[in-house]
């Protein structure tokens, strides 16, 4: 459950891996078939990019973005009219989600390339390896955030706002949704917008696409994977 609804903040963020395909200025990089090698490699070698961010997941489509956030709504709705047991399952789910945000931004993911497969080591998450043969291709693009800076900076202060104001007001009965709310919205949003923000320090943006998930890397060096996909033949 915590990891759809981690999908679906991603999305409504923007950043989830197919907002970065969202970019403008990118070059292709094709991934050709048959025999392959690590150009810069020798055979038994890889190459290994350390302190990357990935986003990885499922390609969707604008109509299956769609429905799994009006699905999270519901879900969001259904437990806050719960009784205190939902609403603090509800609780639990927010911060377990942040926590898991802020130690996997902390942290950083481990991307390697060898002759045959790409992997991609996130904190939290079991490795994701991609076969060589499975990798459709590989675009290096412009990283753009979806929304003008200045507009999330303000939406950041006005939420926080509303969550010191919904700690205040229902500080007397701990159990309401307005008290459980303001404490969730006290952690999610900051670490949602620190997120965002770390994402936007890198200019570029690398897309590795499979027939049916795709991975946004976020490196100070993405070309260096990018050659290295691009030394595969």
């Amino acid at each position: 459950m915590a990891m759809r609804f981690s999908g679906a903040i991603r999305r409504l963020m923007g950043w989830c891996p197919n907002a970065a395909m969202a970019g403008t200025g990118r070059r292709r990089y094709a991934v050709p078939d048959g025999e392959v090698g690590l150009g810069m490699a020798r055979e038994g070698s890889r190459e290994v990019v350390e302190g990357a961010l990935v986003d990885y997941g499922p390609i969707g489509t604008p109509a299956r973005c769609l429905i799994l956030l009006v699905a999270g709504a519901l879900l969001i709705g259904g437990l806050a009219m719960a009784a205190p047991a939902g609403r603090f399952l509800l609780l639990a789910i927010m911060l377990a989600y942040s926590g898991m945000e802020f130690y996997g931004a902390m942290r950083r993911a481990r991307v390697e390339i060898s002759s045959d497969t790409i992997t991609i080591r996130r904190p939290l998450f079991r490795p994701v390896v991609i076969p060589k043969d499975a990798v459709v291709k590989a675009e290096l693009g412009e990283n753009k955030l979806p929304v003008p800076s200045w507009l999330l900076a303000v939406a950041l202060a006005a939420l926080l706002v509303s969550a010191a104001g919904s700690i205040y007001s229902g500080f007397s009965n701990p159990t309401s949704m307005r008290f459980l709310f303001g404490v969730a919205a006290g952690f999610f949003f900051p670490v949602i917008f620190y997120r965002t923000y770390l994402r936007t320090r890198y200019p570029q943006t690398l897309t590795i696409t499979t027939p049916k998930k795709i991975a946004a890397i976020y490196t100070d060096d993405p070309e260096r994977i990018a050659r290295a996909l691009e030394a595969i033949k």
